[in-house]
C-alpha cells in the first residue's frame, strides 16, 4: 500500500513538472530527461520496451499493436517506460545489468514490476488532481468516452482510473479472450465484492450488454442487472443484491469493458 502511494505520489509530481495542459506528453518528458526513443514496426512482439546502455535510456514503441505514435495505445506504453526509468528500484536494476524486457499495456501482466508501471503510466496521463476537476459526479460510458479524448488516453485506463479514483460508485471489468482480465471497482464495491467477480464470460448471462458485445454487436443501450450476476459471493435477492445499470465498451481486437453502476 506504501509504495502504491509513493508511486502515485510520484507520477503526479512528474505530470506537474513536465506538463501544464490535459494531455500529459511522454515523448516530451523522455526529451527533458536525456532519453531517446523510436517508433517502429516490431511484429507485435511488445508494446513498449526499454533499454539501457551504458547507462543511457531508449524506449522503443511498436507501432503494429498501437497503430500510430499518438494513440492512446502508444501513449499507454511510452508512459509505461518511463514508470521503468522514473521508479528507483527498476531504473538502477536495468542500470546494473538486469535484462530488458518487452511489456504489453493491458493491465495484464503477473508480474509486480509491470503492475507497478501500469500503475504510474495510469497516474502520469490522468493525475488524480486534473481527473477530479473534469469529472461529472456520474460516471457512464458516456463521460469515459470524454475523459479518454480531453486526455488522451484509452478507455481501459480511463475507467479503470474513475473507478479506482471512486470518482463516483463504479464497477470496470475487462473481458478478453472469453475471460475476466482484471476488475476494479470504487471503493464501497471493492469492500463488497472483492473485486472477485466471475471470471469466464459464459457465468454472466447471455442476453447482458457485454457477452452481446464481444459478439459482435454495436451501440447497444444500457440494461439492468445486479451485483450478484457478477460476483458470487453476492447471495442473489440479498441486501447486498444491488440493483445496477450494465454498460458495455467495446475495445475491438482487445476486447471489451463492462461498466457496471447504481441504478438511481
Amino acid at each position: 500500500m506504501q509504495r502504491d502511494t509513493e508511486i502515485e505520489d510520484l507520477a503526479e509530481f512528474v505530470a506537474e513538472a513536465y506538463s501544464d495542459g490535459d494531455q500529459v506528453e511522454p515523448t516530451e518528458i523522455a526529451k527533458n530527461c536525456g532519453m531517446t526513443f523510436s517508433f517502429g514496426r516490431y511484429a507485435n512482439c511488445f508494446d513498449g520496451y526499454l533499454e539501457c546502455r551504458q547507462h543511457k535510456f531508449h524506449v522503443y514503441i511498436d507501432l503494429d499493436s498501437s497503430g500510430s505514435a499518438d494513440s492512446p495505445r502508444a501513449r499507454f506504453s511510452f508512459a509505461h517506460e518511463l514508470g521503468h526509468y522514473f521508479l528507483d528500484w527498476h531504473r538502477c536494476a536495468l542500470e546494473l545489468g538486469a535484462p530488458s524486457h518487452g511489456s504489453r499495456a493491458d493491465f495484464n501482466s503477473p508480474g509486480i514490476v509491470e503492475r507497478e508501471a501500469d500503475a504510474f503510466a495510469a497516474n502520469l496521463l490522468l493525475p488524480e488532481s486534473r481527473i477530479k476537476k473534469a469529472a461529472a459526479k456520474s460516471i457512464d460510458a458516456r463521460e469515459i468516452r470524454k475523459l479518454a479524448g480531453r486526455f488522451g488516453t484509452s478507455l481501459s485506463a480511463t475507467a479503470m482510473r474513475c473507478a479506482r479514483l471512486s470518482l463516483a460508485p463504479l464497477i470496470v471489468m475487462r473481458w478478453y479472450e472469453g475471460r475476466r482480465a482484471w476488475c476494479w471497482s470504487s471503493a464501497g464495491y471493492e469492500s463488497r465484492t472483492g473485486n472477485r467477480g466471475f471470471r469466464q464470460l459464459e457465468q454472466i448471462p447471455q442476453d447482458s450488454v457485454t457477452r452481446e458485445t464481444l459478439s459482435g454487436a454495436v451501440d447497444l443501450p444500457s440494461r439492468g442487472t445486479t451485483l450478484a450476476t457478477w460476483f458470487p459471493k453476492v447471495r442473489v435477492g440479498s441486501y447486498e443484491d444491488d440493483l445496477l445499470v450494465e454498460e458495455c465498451l467495446s475495445l475491438g481486437r482487445y476486447g471489451a469493458l463492462t461498466l457496471l453502476r447504481p441504478a438511481w
